[in-house]
């Protein structure tokens, strides 16, 4: 059996068989794209899916408090929080129309040789220079991620 696995509610699925990505669900105007390999069909509606595939519910998450992102403390206000999924890290910006995205949490950065530990640093910065983290605590930073 294929499982449908949520990735954003009512609009796109992971499809997994035997805990492997086999494919993608999205949902259009017009119906609903399956992608399993090489191969694309198109369903008028979801019922149709329910044949071959299990769909499993969406996990209810709980609300983060408004200086978290993902658990991690920023120690300021948070808008649009959002997990990278390819960089593994939890984003967000400091104003509704901000262009400029941060990492929540604590992270040691090596910038000229030198590691220093940080809390909150820029996505830039994270993609040019090496780094360490997320910590979710500078605690956690100082006991687990020193270089």
């Amino acid at each position: 059996m294929i499982l449908a696995m949520p990735v954003i509610a009512d609009r796109y699925w992971i499809l997994k068989k035997d805990n492997r990505k086999v494919g993608q669900i999205e949902a259009q105007d017009d119906g609903y794209t399956v992608k399993i390999s090489n191969t694309v069909t198109k369903y008028k509606t979801i019922k149709m899916l329910d044949r071959d595939i299990e769909f499993v519910p969406a996990v209810e998450s709980t609300p983060n408090p408004e200086n978290q992102v993902y658990g991690y403390d920023t120690g300021q206000r948070v808008f649009n929080p959002m997990w990278d999924i390819q960089q593994r890290l939890p984003l967000f910006t400091q104003e509704e129309n901000s262009k400029s995205w941060f990492a929540a949490g604590w992270y040691y950065v090596k910038k000229h040789r030198v590691w220093k530990m940080t809390q909150n640093p820029k996505l830039i910065t994270l993609q040019r220079y090496s780094y360490q983290g997320p910590y979710h605590t500078k605690e956690e930073a100082v006991t687990k991620g020193k270089p």
